[in-house]
């Protein structure tokens, strides 16, 4: 830990709008609830077991049964995370209000609503023994740990109290993954609004995908659409992995390697925030288990990583998994619902919060018709709307509890010796549906699109239905088997970046959201470029930062922009720019990319906010279709968004980019050289306690000048609502496995293994992470114990 925040901590002693620490003691708070990682402990195993710490304080957890390995892995996470868990928890079951105030009451009144905690009450039946063993053993080491161990500074600075970790804390904490990689309603909510602003034809030319819709728009209050959207939004904060989706992956067969044995790479992009949002583990059972990868903290076993015999990661397939439909509810009987010529009851739960600083608990209740709970019930009920012309109901494949469980289906993974067994695993992996490369030590290569998908009856679901009928219902779900894959291709390589996976003679329909191109046509190009491939290829590919969307705009761009009248300083900026996207490359010591991120965003803003208005054009950029709008206009494809504006896409480029270079200079200066894009593009890697000064200065990590952007393989999406802009997105882990030497297989990950602050393993690994640089996931004993920095012995009672 550093001076400075040592002596801030001896100063917390006011922190306290919180109501906090007592004076003097933050530090003594702090070292008092690092982890114990050396000698001896008496905990509830059956046999000894060794918890191994590297040079990275990653644990490698030897045990003699799985029970007592899992009890172990909850143990460390708990040792490591156990705010982050708790934050997690608290958002998936509605309980934040209790710690954090008044707030945070809507976001738990949505997250009731949406169901976590529900979901997973209803799946623990349905679980095998197996997996249920495994979810209480970790949840028996995660509680072994309050016996033994000091709880975080942040219950001390928030006045949390920690209850008793149960199952269901996991298993909703897994189903708000698939929340996070499957949300289709801020699209559909979009497409509502919009259609009632502007009318069908204006709507269909922004998302050419959209049909008319029997029964009309659904009639939301203005703004309340867009209040949905916000609390959408904020349900994927707060601890739980969230703000904005991608990834990469890719496969690479022997034919194609250096060492002739497959090669395979994942970069998961999600939420960039201290701590990671994942944790690393080895977990080692004699004969079961020897397993190391990522997972999320709160979940038992290894998400995406390999064993001894294969390797696999993950992209999300973008599906469109969820639908709202309109319903009528029964003039006479709120909790009523019209279907097929009748009222049905709906299922009505009493809910009651709990919110600091109110002396009485807060009522609401959740409503759950055939479809699923209605959601815009939560929008009246905190006062933002008196009616809406229709209720939407919610519903969503992972309600469907009983189609397989996605922990059973990774703890099935992680012992997977071959292709047959994994292909079983992937069967009971249902929500969220991926992308799933893999690799074996035999050679074999493959992937497949995996998780469930429904087939409407009618309906694109691109916008609300009418639920009163049964012809938007959703008659099954395509076959495991007809779902896109391929194995040993003769190309010698497979990859996936959120892109369109399927052409237009694929018989079903898995959702219009796919990601534009950039980032796969980038990773195939480089993929193409040597005959044999290294590990240290796979890595370089990584962190790319490419930008092919610029490459397709350049002869867009500069014949309209050598058109215009522009002074000399405005001449020197566009021969840098003209001079950048001959090879575009977002590199944070240029400046073609800030003139060309900032262009293209003041020219949407032209393209588009003037007919959707601030609020909608807001909405409009959460649901990953402005790329493709901005494209077909840029090709000339889109000629009626446009129509009776008086506007032209010429116009709005140049009047962009001449708003650029405004702003530009009026925060850098006028001396462009300054204009570099990491100046204007920085990643400050945010604890959830980091908006409060002074805690920032503690517990924040950065600001960072960073290159990337969205389109770019080695992402870094950036948010638009603050200057400079603020990355917000990006790979937390990098992976890359050889198959003919798993031992050697290397990885980074953002921040560190702890997040304890005061810890030596807080942030260690994010130079490295920020620099490209990679570290060897120790795996064989012999080189863990080579690596060992402290060892720390559970022994039974």
């Amino acid at each position: 830990m550093s001076k400075a925040k040592k002596i801030l901590l001896f100063s917390l002693s006011g922190v306290l709008a919180l109501g906090v620490v007592a004076s003097g003691g933050s530090y003594w708070f702090v070292r008092n609830a690092l982890a114990k990682t050396d000698g001896e402990l008496i905990l509830g195993v059956s046999k000894p077991v060794s918890v191994v710490r590297d040079d990275y304080g990653i644990p490698h957890i030897y045990a003699s049964n799985e029970r007592d390995l899992m009890f172990a892995q909850g143990y460390v996470h708990a040792q490591d995370r156990l705010w982050q868990m708790e934050l997690a928890r608290r958002s998936v079951s509605g309980t934040l209000a209790e710690v954090f105030g008044e707030a945070l009451l809507p976001q738990d009144r949505f997250n009731r609503t949406i169901g976590f905690r529900r979901m997973a009450d209803e799946l623990i039946p349905k679980l095998d023994e197996r997996t249920k063993e495994a979810l209480q053993a970790y949840a028996d080491g995660v509680n072994a740990f309050k016996e033994t161990g000091s709880l975080p500074i942040e219950y001390t600075l928030t006045g949390a109290a920690f209850e008793p970790w149960q199952i269901s804390d996991s298993i909703a904490i897994g189903k708000n993954m698939a929340w996070y990689l499957g949300d289709n309603a801020v699209t559909e909510l979009f497409v509502s609004s919009s259609l009632k602003k502007l009318g069908f034809d204006k709507t269909q030319s922004l998302i050419s995908e959209i049909r008319p819709i029997e029964g009309g728009a659904v009639s939301l209050k203005d703004g309340d659409a867009r209040k949905l959207v916000d609390l959408i939004d904020a349900s994927r904060r707060y601890g739980i992995p969230g703000e904005g989706i991608g990834s990469n992956n890719w496969v690479v067969a022997g034919s194609k390697s250096v060492t002739g044995k497959p090669l395979l790479a994942n970069d998961m992009h999600l939420q960039l925030g201290a701590p990671s949002i994942f944790y690393q583990n080895h977990l080692s059972v004699s004969g079961q288990y020897n397993v190391t990868g990522v997972v999320f903290p709160g979940l038992p076993g290894v998400v995406a990583g390999h064993n001894e015999h294969i390797a696999w990661g993950f992209t999300n397939l973008n599906p469109d998994v969820q639908d709202l439909y309109m319903e009528k509810p029964n003039p006479n009987n709120p909790h009523q619902f019209e279907y097929a010529g009748r009222y049905e009851d709906a299922v009505v739960i009493e809910e009651t919060f709990r919110v600091k600083g109110r002396a009485e608990p807060v009522r609401g209740e959740t409503v759950i018709t055939r479809h699923g709970p209605i959601i815009t019930d939560i929008v009246k009920e905190i006062g933002l709307s008196e009616q809406f012309g229709h209720p939407l109901a919610l519903r969503w494949t992972a309600y469907d509890t009983g189609y397989g469980n996605e922990i059973t289906a990774w703890l099935t993974m992680n012992k997977a010796k071959n292709r047959d067994e994994f292909e079983q695993a992937m069967r009971l992996f249902a929500a969220p549906a991926q992308n799933i490369v893999y690799a074996d030590d035999q050679g074999n290569i493959g992937w497949r699109a995996n998780g469930r998908i429904p087939i409407r009856a009618k309906g694109d679901g691109m916008q609300p239905v009418p639920g009163w009928t049964s012809e938007y219902e959703w008659k099954s779900y395509i076959p495991w088997e007809e779902l896109p894959h391929a194995w040993n291709p003769p190309e010698g390589y497979i990859a996936t970046a959120n892109n369109r996976i399927v052409d237009d003679k694929y018989q079903y329909f898995i959702t219009n959201n796919w990601s534009e191109s950039y980032r796969a046509d980038r990773i195939h190009e480089m993929l193409r470029e040597k005959a044999r491939l290294t590990l240290q290829d796979m890595q370089r590919i990584q962190g790319d930062w490419k930008n092919l969307q610029a490459a397709q705009y350049r002869d867009i761009w500069l014949p309209i922009l050598k058109r215009g009248s522009w002074n000399a300083p405005q001449q020197q900026a566009l021969r840098t720019l003209e001079e950048w996207m001959r090879d575009p490359v977002d590199a944070p010591d240029l400046v073609g990319p800030s003139i060309f991120h900032i262009t293209l965003d003041k020219t949407m803003q032209k393209l588009f906010e003037p007919q959707l208005g601030l609020a909608l054009y807001s909405d409009f950029q959460k649901t990953g279709l402005t790329v493709n709008a901005v494209n077909e206009l840029f090709a000339g494809k889109n000629k009626k968004w446009l129509e009776g504006t008086g506007s032209t896409v010429e116009q709005a480029l140049l009047e962009g980019f001449e708003e650029a270079l405004r702003l530009l200079e009026q925060q850098l200066g006028d001396k462009q050289e300054k204009w570099l894009w990491g100046a204007n593009h920085k990643l400050t890697l945010e604890h959830p306690l980091g908006a409060i000064k002074p805690l920032n200065l503690m517990f924040n990590d950065g600001p960072y000048p960073y290159g990337g952007s969205s389109v770019t393989v080695g992402a870094a999406s950036y948010s638009r609502k603050q200057w400079p802009y603020k990355i917000v997105v990006g790979a937390p882990w990098r992976f890359t496995a050889d198959l003919s030497n798993l031992k050697a297989s290397e990885e980074i990950m953002i921040m560190g293994a702890s997040g304890q602050l005061g810890s030596a393993h807080y942030s260690d690994q994010t130079p490295m992470w920020l620099t490209g640089r990679y570290k060897t996931m120790y795996f064989d004993e012999a080189d863990v114990a080579a690596h060992t920095k402290a060892k720390l012995v559970l022994r039974p009672r």
